[in-house]
């Protein structure tokens, strides 16, 4: 099944304006729901008084984070691999904006005002080479 999702993102990612270089294809679904089946989740907490965290990895995973409507949601996407990628969903798994590391580089964020109470979904994605991500993540 992991091997279809990883067929060809092109598409999507040359509609995102992000780059004409394949990446994951499960990038490419414009619902969380399409791919959530065959890549692992973890839930996003903040420590005591924060309202901020850093993660690094480079498995495909879906991170849930919970937020309530009027919140900003801030992703800062600090190191991209080469073929890694952080894509942010909304509470109704409908894709919101994503980022990977072809062309772009590193230190690319951008705010999102959370137009509803819910679980937002960030997908981070290795590649087929486990290329590394490194992203934080803010609510305000």
């Amino acid at each position: 099944m992991k091997s279809l999702l990883i067929a060809g993102a092109s598409s999507l990612l040359l509609t995102l304006g992000m780059s004409s270089i394949p990446a994951p294809s499960f990038a490419q679904s414009a619902n969380i729901q399409g791919i959530s089946s065959s890549v692992s989740r973890s839930r996003v907490t903040f420590a005591k008084g924060k309202s901020s965290t850093t993660i690094n990895g480079a498995e495909d995973r879906i991170y849930v984070l919970r937020a309530k409507a009027g919140q900003r949601l801030t992703l800062n996407v600090t190191n991209l691999g080469a073929r890694a990628g952080v894509v942010l969903y909304n509470s109704k798994g409908k894709l919101v904006k994503g980022f990977n590391g072809y062309g772009l580089g590193n230190g690319k964020s951008f705010t999102y005002k959370l137009p509803s109470t819910g679980d937002y979904y960030i997908l981070g994605y290795g590649g087929p080479t486990y290329h590394v991500y490194d992203f934080s993540v803010s609510i305000k």
